[in-house]
């Protein structure tokens, strides 16, 4: 680690519109602190929204910044680097391309996130911040995340997301989408008002129904420059509905030079201010909430925040992984999946896993994954009874679950929509076989979606997983299923799963 107890990292940023270098000092004593930062503007958002693709001059220009930012880094002697790509990367057809030059060219390695993990280190950034977020987050709150690309909309009710949605309310993309209007600037806020109301109101009316929503916190890069101005240089502030308004009429109605002019930002971000005032204003309105926090991060702090918590050098602050859980159980109960027998099958499968952690290979995030499943294995139900598995696996790959990465959803898909073992040996997959092996095994400990087994202990002993049940009744489809199910169990992880039923008379 060297440098004492502090550690550098870099944590880069290929947004839609611009390139973004952090430096950051962490340490244990005196948490994250960034120490240097750098951005270049470059419309990537443009060419891939537009065409589908990013340019042979654009991946030049993106190389030589890139590079660039390597020199930076290597200055800094930094023990660590992250570089996270976005939404205009993530949907750029020839983003495998892109990626391979830049690692040749400027010698860094790009991962493109998917939406729910941009968004998660995004709140992340937030939480970093101190008590406010938790202060919040205890009643109503809405975090909007506005992007170039898209916004996401996350409600916070006693401490945990109630829902997330992922909206193309981006200003990149509004911009883009009014660009061919003519000249009239009153006629271009009225389409982007009715574009920006048409999805808020339907969000409205599925998620928030009678919630009241309090406070908006909200983040993204197009909100800074909209009051920075309003704030000097601090970006951490909280801004009531008048204050709101005040600036609202200032720039309503005006051309983009005016903009500039008013707020001091150059043509290109002033292109982007209308769309973004306009996205909180219909928000404030359709949510009759009360003020704004911004609390003025980057998506950077949050990459940042994120390596602090995962290499332990920091533990405090908000408990995300419950978020995850709350999010998954808000999916369930939306498809009426959050019955007595799923809270079973979610405790029989985290009881299996700790039993034979020490002989599984698994880790905690697979602890995770497998709760997620148990928690979400029979949605499917509520859509079609005959084909559930299908129905199951299709709501959660076209789901957001926040927090998850996109292969660790369809991971979680694949687990709910296996009919046979033979299907889970032709993916070829470990992971997937072990962690359906556990899932089957706590789905067949409920088969009959009675809860018998209550009483009961389970140990491992040598290389025997011993079940042992008091129940006076009959477990005939409970042992059934699960000696159905113990064979592959025992070729995945080499264990001998054995049940035992004790009667006491």
């Amino acid at each position: 680690m060297g440098k004492g107890d502090i550690r550098y990292f870099a944590a880069v940023d290929v947004g839609s519109f611009e390139l973004e270098l952090g430096i950051y000092e962490i340490s244990a004593k005196s948490g994250i602190k960034r120490v240097d930062y750098v951005k270049h503007t470059i419309a990537l958002g443009s060419d891939t929204y537009k065409y589908g693709k990013i340019s042979y001059e654009m991946i030049d220009e993106l190389c030589d910044v890139l590079s660039d930012f390597k020199k930076i880094m290597e200055s800094y002697k930094v023990d660590n680097y992250k570089a996270y790509a976005t939404s205009a990367m993530r949907e750029a057809s020839n983003n495998m391309q892109v990626i391979d030059q830049i690692k040749v060219r400027a010698g860094i390695d790009i991962v493109i996130i998917s939406n729910s993990e941009q968004r998660f280190i995004n709140y992340m950034s937030i939480d970093a911040k101190g008590e406010l977020f938790e202060k919040y987050i205890k009643s109503g709150t809405a975090i909007a995340d506005v992007g170039f690309g898209s916004m996401q909309l996350t409600l916070y009710d006693n401490g945990a997301i109630q829902s997330t949605q992922n909206l193309s309310l981006g200003v990149l993309r509004l911009r883009e989408m009014v660009e061919e209007i003519d000249n009239i600037t009153e006629k271009k806020h009225n389409i982007l008002t009715e574009l920006i109301d048409n999805d808020l109101n339907t969000f409205k009316k599925i998620y928030l129904k009678n919630k009241r929503v309090k406070t908006i916190i909200g983040i993204g890069e197009p909100l800074m420059y909209m009051f920075k101005y309003m704030n000097g240089n601090s970006n951490d502030m909280i801004v009531d509905y008048e204050e709101f308004i005040t600036l609202f009429d200032k720039i309503k109605g005006k051309g983009v030079e005016e903009i500039e002019n008013i707020l001091g930002v150059s043509k290109n971000y002033a292109k982007m201010i209308m769309p973004g005032v306009l996205i909180f204003q219909r928000i404030f309105d359709l949510f009759n909430a009360k003020e704004i926090w911004m609390p003025g991060t980057l998506l950077i702090d949050g990459i940042a925040a994120e390596y602090a918590k995962k290499s332990g050098i920091i533990n405090t602050g908000h408990d995300f992984t419950a978020d995850i859980i709350a999010s998954s159980k808000s999916l369930a109960k939306r498809y009426r999946g959050n019955s007595k027998h799923t809270t079973v099958v979610e405790k029989n499968a985290l009881m299996i896993f700790d039993a034979i952690k020490s002989l599984s290979g698994l880790n905690e995030r697979d602890r995770l994954l497998v709760q997620i499943a148990a928690i979400l294995h029979n949605i499917g139900k509520f859509i079609n009874l005959k084909n559930s598995d299908i129905a199951t696996y299709n709501i959660i790959s076209s789901s957001e679950i926040i927090g998850i990465s996109h292969d660790e959803r369809m991971l979680v898909a694949e687990m709910s929509n296996i009919d046979t073992e033979e299907s889970i040996y032709n993916k070829r997959d470990i992971r997937l076989a072990k962690l359906s092996a556990i899932l089957q095994m706590a789905n067949a400990l409920d088969r009959s979606h009675k809860q018998k087994i209550k009483d009961f202990s389970l140990k491992l002993n040598d290389n025997k997983l011993i079940l042992e049940i008091r129940y006076m009744g009959d477990l005939s489809l409970e042992i059934l299923s699960f000696n159905s199910h113990r064979d592959f169990f025992r070729e995945i992880f080499g264990i001998e799963f054995v049940l035992k039923q004790i009667r006491t008379f």
